[in-house]
Parts: structure tokens; C-alpha cells; sequence
């Protein structure tokens, strides 16, 4: 799963993916990376085998997707939307619009492995009744059936992602418990902390029995309970701010009649990258620091800024929380946010500036503990 964000007139796509299906309200997302990982199964063996192999992966994939239904479906019944959910080589992710709280995120998180548990049940009644019994199973596993495969594959997934390693499933729900009796960014770090030390010692195993798949889902891991405490304690230093408390209200705008060489001079003479543009009042678009360089060299300086601003921009309002705003900066698209008081431009929120407001929030925090 991952954390929420806050709606702006980009909808969000996840980059290289397309939807496949739309279940429950829901987009079914596919990375390009996960046909890249079925061409590859398909060139790795003998056609027979070849043909078994995708099957069998195309085969877990489903029980990945109804695994990522079941948290999407859970969340849904407790007023959490999601956005969408796509599916990599190496899992799903679903895609939550609204963070839930702890108590929320306990049952959400657990919804998942469920399903995979409840689909070993079906699996393994099926077998009990297609193979009369599970002989075939408990004997030569070289002989197994794809029954078979699919039931130790939902019995794995399962008891994988129940390990307590944030930020699997099981790490999740170890943060959602943490959560009841200590503050957030407090529960993050430690379920993070553990997940980390998981995920040190699953790579060295991957190292000592040469399991590359383990070194892979070890490195993600790491990765993921890394960039899950830094987002956590950032939002711990945003909360009960508004929009207004951390938005540049000392800016310049530029009209959509101007041109590129205007832009590249208002660029030079300050440490503004991005404008706004302005037709009277009327907000028309924004021009990127990029779209003013890629502007001059395709169409030279004397070219109207309106035929390189982008149409579609974030925006938000001054009482918006900063905790949603900061969510609005997704690493694809970390373009201004304009905040808007009854569709007249007040004031710009950039990352740099956020990340500036957290840094002074971190040092006033600091100073404060020094002075207990």
C-alpha cells in the first residue's frame, strides 16, 4: 500500500504502467516491467515449460491483485479511497487517497495476507477433492500440479508479509499497534527500525545462498521502511499547519503574452524557477523552469509563453492542511502548487520551501527538547 495524496487537476498515472481493468471502481493498473518479466519467463525454458511458467506467474499475479483488492475493499468499508492499484514483478501496490488511522490501517493491512489465506483454504480444498487428497503434495514436489504451486505460493504469501518488516503488511500492522499507545512518526520509526534490521539480515542470507530474489525483496524492503520513516517524521512537523503558515507570498507572475526571453531574464534575475500565468487575474497555467529551456532551444526567445505553459497545474487553498499539500509532491511531479483564495492567486508553495518549513519545524523541536 502506499500513503494518500490530495487531488489536483493532474489525475494521477503511475509512470510506465497502463489500465488493464477497472473492478470495484477501482483502476487495474500494469507496470511495463511485469511484461518485461513475462517475456523474459517465456524465453527462459523449452515451450512446454515456458508455457507452465507464465501460466504460473500470470496465476499468482491474480492472487497478488485479489490480495491488493482485499486491502483496497477493507479500506473502502472504512471510508478509505483508493486510487488505483498496480501490479509490478515484484507485487502489487495500491494506492490510497485518504491516510487512514491507526485503528483503520490495523484491519486494512490485515485484509490482505486474509485473502491469501482464504484462497489456500479454496486452493486446498480443490486439491483434496481433484487429486483425492494431498499425497502428491507432501511427496515429489517435482511432480506437483499448478493446484499445488498455487497453494504453498498463498500459504507463502501469507506468512511473508506477515512478517513484521515495515513496510510489508505485517510491519503495517506492527506500526498500526505501536500507533494506539505512541505518536505516529515514534510508531514509524521504530517499526521501520525493525524492518530494516528484517530486511539486513534477509539479504544476507540472499548473499550466502546466492538467492537474488531475496537480495531484490531485502533491497526494496530497506528501501521502503527508509523512505516511509523519513515521509512519516516529515508529516510529524507538518501537522496543524495550514497552507498559509509555509506558501511564498512574495513571487512574480508572468502574462501569457510575454515571451521566452522575458521568462529567461525573470529566471536569471532571481531564484524563481517556475511562474505563473496570468491572463489579467486569471490564473491560465504555469511555466516550468524545463518548459522556458526546452522553449528557447525548439522555438527561440521571441516564441508567447502561452504555447509553452502547462494548462494543468496543482493548486490548493490557504486552510488546506500542509500534511495534504506536502503529499500533492510526488517524485514524477514536483511542480509548484498555487493556492488560491475564490480563484484569485494568493500564494506559491514549492518544495524547496516546504522542505525549508520543515527544517526551521525540526530545529524549533530540537531547541525546545534542549530546554526541558
Amino acid at each position: 500500500m502506499s500513503l494518500p495524496a490530495p487531488s489536483s487537476r493532474d489525475a494521477h498515472r503511475p509512470s510506465w504502467s497502463f489500465r488493464l481493468i477497472t473492478i470495484a471502481g477501482i483502476p487495474i493498473r500494469i507496470h511495463f516491467t511485469f511484461l518485461l518479466f513475462l517475456a523474459w519467463v517465456s524465453a527462459s525454458g523449452s515451450s512446454k515449460d515456458s508455457y507452465a511458467l507464465v501460466t504460473f506467474v500470470i496465476s499468482i499475479f491474480v492472487c497478488v491483485l485479489l490480495h491488493e483488492l482485499g486491502h483496497a475493499l477493507v479500506a473502502k468499508h472504512h471510508g478509505v479511497i483508493t486510487r488505483d492499484i498496480t501490479l509490478y514483478p515484484i507485487g502489487g501496490v495500491a494506492m490510497l487517497d485518504n491516510r487512514p488511522n491507526p485503528k483503520q490501517e490495523f484491519w486494512i493491512s490485515l485484509a490482505g495476507p486474509a485473502v491469501n489465506l482464504v484462497l489456500a483454504v479454496i486452493i486446498g480444498a480443490a486439491i483434496f477433492v481433484l487429486e483425492s487428497g494431498f499425497g502428491r503434495l507432501l511427496g515429489d514436489l517435482q511432480k506437483a500440479s499448478l493446484l499445488d504451486a498455487l497453494l504453498i505460493a498463498n500459504l507463502t504469501l501469507a506468512i511473508f508479509n506477515m512478517i513484521p518488516a515495515f513496510p510489508m503488511d505485517g510491519g503495517r500492522v506492527l506500526r498500526a499497534a505501536l500507533a494506539q499507545k505512541l505518536p505516529e512518526a515514534r510508531a514509524t520509526q521504530i517499526a521501520g527500525g525493525i524492518g530494516q534490521g528484517l530486511a539486513i539480515l534477509l539479504g544476507l542470507a540472499g548473499v550466502f545462498t546466492h538467492g537474488y530474489i531475496l537480495m531484490l525483496i531485502a533491497f526494496f524492503v530497506f528501501l521502503g521502511a527508509s523512505q516511509e520513516v523519513t515521509s512519516t517524521v516529515t508529516r510529524s512537523f507538518l501537522h496543524g499547519h495550514v497552507v498559509a503558515d509555509a506558501m511564498l507570498t512574495n513571487f512574480q507572475t508572468i502574462r501569457t503574452g510575454d515571451s521566452l526571453e522575458r521568462a529567461a531574464n525573470m529566471l536569471l534575475d532571481g531564484s524563481q524557477n517556475d511562474f505563473p500565468v496570468m491572463n489579467g487575474d486569471e490564473v491560465l497555467g504555469i511555466l516550468l523552469k524545463n518548459s522556458i529551456v526546452r522553449g528557447l532551444a525548439e522555438e527561440g526567445p521571441t516564441t508567447y509563453v502561452a504555447s509553452r505553459m502547462q494548462r494543468d497545474y496543482k493548486y490548493t487553498s490557504r486552510e488546506a492542511p500542509l500534511e495534504l499539500a506536502f503529499e500533492m509532491f510526488p517524485q514524477a511531479d514536483p511542480s509548484p502548487i498555487l493556492v488560491m483564495d475564490n480563484e484569485k492567486l494568493v500564494g506559491m508553495l514549492t518544495i524547496e520551501n516546504l522542505s525549508e518549513f520543515v527544517m526551521l519545524e525540526h530545529a524549533k523541536s530540537q531547541n525546545s527538547l534542549q530546554h526541558r
